[in-house]
């Protein structure tokens, strides 16, 4: 598969795979997060590297970002908690089943990491086979910046607005939590998205972001391209 068909593969992908998944029961303000994941890897895939090295991407779950990083070049080292739900094999993957804060990675290691819409579930028990443990997201964050070397970056989507535990399903991150979860990096890029209209993501700046109402349906999206601080 080449690299273009990958990409194509991916944004194919986020519409028929998970587009039903994404019509959850709509929160009091009746906006749910269908469509997020259109909004997050079409906004991840392009910023994979070009140049091959290797890439680490937690949380992987289908894989398609796993084999947009493999069909550039990358030698991809894909870790969850959940077994491997891959619809395809790729010899420069390498899968690991395990708690990310815990498997035998080498400091320095990476040339990438990718962490999409993961980091929001480490620590909260009830999904995916989490143990619970208030700090676990903030010590991933701090292990992927052991894990990267020096001028590598990370590829970060999560959960903001307003800062929220909707166990068992996700952390949303905000004025008070975010700046925790990141002090370990230097921002590169940012964007954050919301339904401002309550049914179509659009851009919005990084206050509007922060400040809104989230819920277990409905949050906003932050994309971020970061750098570890050395």
């Amino acid at each position: 598969m080449t690299a273009r068909s990958a990409l194509v593969y991916v944004l194919a992908g986020v519409g028929n795979r998970l587009r039903s998944l994404a019509d959850r029961v709509e929160g009091s303000s009746g906006r749910t997060l269908a469509g997020d994941r259109d909004v997050e890897w079409s906004w991840v895939a392009p910023r994979i590297r070009r140049e091959p090295g290797r890439v680490l991407d937690f949380g992987p779950g289908l894989g398609f970002l796993t084999l947009a990083a493999a069909s550039l070049g990358h030698e991809v080292v894909a870790v969850d908690l959940e077994p491997r739900q891959f619809r395809f094999d790729h010899p420069r993957v390498h899968y690991m089943q395990g708690d990310f804060n815990h498997v035998d990675l080498d400091r320095e290691s990476f040339d990438q990491a990718l962490v999409c819409s993961t980091i929001e579930h480490v620590g909260l028990a009830g999904r995916y086979g989490v143990s619970e443990d208030e700090e676990a997201d903030v010590a991933a964050m701090r292990r992927l910046a052991t894990l990267l070397r020096r001028e590598a970056e990370l590829l970060l989507t999560l959960p903001v607005g307003k800062d929220a535990d909707f166990r068992p399903y996700h952390r949303v991150y905000g004025e008070r939590r975010l700046p925790r979860l990141l002090e370990g990096f230097e921002p590169l890029e940012q964007e954050y998205w919301a339904k401002v209209d309550g049914r179509v993501w659009s851009p919005v700046d990084r206050q509007e972001a922060l400040a809104a109402e989230a819920s277990p349906s409905y949050y906003a999206l932050g994309l971020l391209r970061l750098r570890p601080r050395r």
